[in-house]
């Protein structure tokens, strides 16, 4: 099984493939994470979100019982513009850093979808793949 976070657009972008491979993304989830706080970014993580109906399937793949839990929150789309800032500061010290090659195209493939989000003025929410 292998982790990997990727880019769910609100709404298609008719001729625009929004793959990303993200796998490499996942792997140093946290230590990028600690990147974009350090520059003062919103990081990778808090741009996750999921339907309902997601969460719950996730939960039941995984055995855990969400009956007592509290209400689920809702599913939560962000502006691309925003989700840019961090990818661009985490590129930047990625490259400052010397770090592995697989993230920092990973940025690449992530600003591209990014790009086109915002220059159609759709939303974003970064997702996950077990």
């Amino acid at each position: 099984m292998s982790l990997a976070w990727y880019i769910q657009l609100e709404r298609n972008i008719p001729g625009f493939e929004v793959f990303v491979n993200g796998k490499a993304i996942a792997k140093a989830g946290e230590a990028l994470d600690s990147v974009a706080n350090d520059a003062g970014v919103t990081p990778l993580g808090d741009f996750f979100s999921a339907s309902t109906k997601e969460l719950e399937s996730m939960a039941e793949s995984h055995g855990v019982d969400l009956k007592g839990v509290g209400p689920i929150p809702e599913e939560q789309w962000f502006l691309a513009e925003d989700g840019l800032k961090t990818v661009r500061a985490l590129m930047q010290a990625e490259e400052s850093r010397k770090m592995d090659d697989r993230i920092l195209e990973e940025l690449k493939e992530f600003q591209k979808v990014l790009q086109a989000a915002a220059a159609n003025g759709i939303r974003w929410h970064l997702a996950i793949d077990f």
